[in-house]
């Protein structure tokens, strides 16, 4: 399946992305090297997979790494004393 992009329920994804993002994104999934999981929610980090709720749906897809976009400032001390190893990316591809 490759990526899988997950849009909070609460966030309304298409209007937050920049327009050459958006492009990128939408042409990644029309590929199928992207799937989009809009109005969903992360239930669940396991060690090898995620939980999703979609709709009325929970499906659960298996994962090597999840990278969290969370905005702000993240709590990095707070995630690295629950176990979760941070690496901050600038700009890098």
């Amino acid at each position: 399946m490759g990526l899988v992009c997950v849009g909070s329920a609460g966030f309304a994804a298409t209007l937050a992305a920049k327009q050459k993002n958006r492009g990128k994104v939408e042409a990644m999934s029309k590929d199928g090297r992207l799937t989009v999981l809009l109005k969903s929610d992360v239930k669940e980090i396991r060690p090898n997979s995620v939980v999703i709720s979609l709709g009325d749906e929970i499906i659960e897809i298996p994962n090597d790494a999840v990278i969290v976009s969370a905005g702000g400032i993240l709590p990095t001390t707070f995630l690295q004393k629950i176990g979760i190893k941070v690496e901050t990316k600038w700009g890098s591809e």
